[in-house]
């Protein structure tokens, strides 16, 4: 009779204990948790080193001629590799230590010379990723970690919510069955954003960076931020005199660059001739002031929708340890816009330029228009111009069908590996050229 109640009671005894332990797990637990991390104000004031002067870049003059400039002028080694087709066209590159990662977004590959093409192994949609623009995956060389910029709906506003993961060592993520989901991660390894920093321009793995606006609305400056949202220092840029978003009459041409160059942040505002250089934490210094002469675009001149005509502005600026590469915008004229002149004066065509700063010689050349590049004496390839950087590499990424249709084998030694790269290349994808 007492077994028989025994094993009635049994059951009934087994839940509350249960309940009993699960309690004192979530109450431990609940004990155990750390409040919300309040990020805090900035750590430094930013001190401007002035002690050795910027380079010039000086674009007017160069504009004015053209002259073709070799590609061994600004690099050693090329490289080629198959990145996959247009369904998943890429679009962040970062260097590990024996390749590179790309965003074929929403899938992260990693390539590697000779090698096929490897999955890591994060698991997303195309939702799941940060849709402004800025970086959105950066990896650290030393814990061989990578971070990602991400997006999730936050349940209580249901908003989407920044946030950068920070991914286990790549060999361990590498040699996993099953794919990691953003969710199964760590709490730790999930950096949220504070909203002042909602939108990234610069990603590294201490600390990102985001645009300073002004009084009027328009970028003056940059601030830093660690990990955990807390204000490093805002460097400060010398912009023109700028007046409210809200009065100019046309789109204006922004262009705003953050990258990493030798571990040292460095930025470009519109409206601001001088490229600056983050020495540390708190000091920061002029690198290149680039020159556009008479031909300058102003804040006031833009803003207020004065004649663009002959106006020249930066849209692209790349760099590596021995150029930088800047592209420039010609405005034209067409008749479109201005009829009742038509007539007096000829329309003129927008003119895109690209223009190569040599650190060497400290010379600026205007390569010419139709050569689309840098002539590629390395390996008789493609004329080369940077679609990006990493890590003091320069990339672009073209069809495969146009490497096949535009290069011409010699038979020179030097177009050994390339043959054999376009011997086995499948026309249906894309092909990344990497350049140091």
């Amino acid at each position: 009779m007492n077994k028989q109640l025994l094993l009635i009671l049994l059951p009934a005894i087994l839940l509350a204990t249960g309940c009993k332990q699960q309690k004192a797990y979530d109450e431990g637990e609940t004990a155990t948790q750390t409040a919300p991390h309040q990020p805090l104000p900035p750590k430094y004031t930013a001190q401007y080193d002035r002690s050795v002067p910027p380079a010039r870049i000086d674009i007017e003059k160069a504009i004015a001629d053209s002259v073709p400039v070799s590609l061994s002028k600004v690099a050693s080694t090329i490289e080629y590799f198959m990145v996959g087709d247009d369904k998943y066209p890429i679009t962040d590159v970062v260097a590990t230590n024996d390749g590179f990662i790309a965003l074929n977004q929403p899938k992260l590959y990693l390539y590697r010379k000779g090698m096929k093409r490897k999955r890591v192994g994060l698991k997303t949609t195309f939702g799941n990723w940060i849709s402004v623009p800025g970086p959105k995956i950066c990896f650290d060389k030393t814990t061989t970690k990578l971070y990602a910029h991400l997006k999730r709906i936050n349940q209580e506003t249901g908003y989407g919510e920044p946030y950068i993961v920070e991914l286990p060592p790549l060999d361990t993520v590498l040699a996993r069955v099953y794919y990691l989901y953003p969710d199964s991660l760590p709490v730790s390894s999930h950096h949220f954003l504070p909203q002042k920093a909602s939108i990234l321009r610069y990603l590294s793995p201490s600390q990102y960076a985001t645009l300073k606006e002004n009084k009027d609305g328009i970028d003056d400056g940059i601030t830093t931020f660690n990990l955990d949202g807390d204000t490093i220092c805002t460097f400060q840029a010398g912009i023109d005199p700028t007046v409210k978003v809200g009065n100019y009459l046309y789109g204006p041409p922004f262009f705003d660059k953050i990258y990493r160059h030798e571990n040292k942040i460095t930025f470009r505002l519109s409206f601001c001739d001088t490229i600056y250089r983050v020495l540390d934490e708190r000091t920061y210094a002029p690198a290149y002031v680039t020159d556009f002469g008479k031909s300058r675009l102003t804040a006031i001149e833009n803003i207020q929708g004065k004649e663009r005509k002959n106006k020249v502005w930066m849209t692209a600026l790349e760099e590596n340890a021995k150029a930088l590469f800047i592209q420039t915008h010609k405005e034209g004229k067409s008749s479109k816009s201005g009829w009742l002149d038509a007539e007096r004066e000829p329309d003129m065509p927008d003119v895109e330029r690209q223009i190569v700063y040599l650190k060497s010689s400290k010379q600026t050349f205007a390569v010419p228009v139709k050569a689309g590049g840098l002539a590629n004496d390395l390996d008789g390839g493609l004329p080369f111009w940077p679609d990006g950087q990493t890590d003091g590499y320069l990339y672009m990424i073209r069809p495969a069908k146009e490497l096949k249709a535009k290069i011409k084998l010699t038979g020179s030694p030097k177009q050994k590996e390339l043959k054999a790269f376009l011997d086995g290349v499948d026309e249906k994808q894309n092909v990344m050229i990497v350049i140091k």
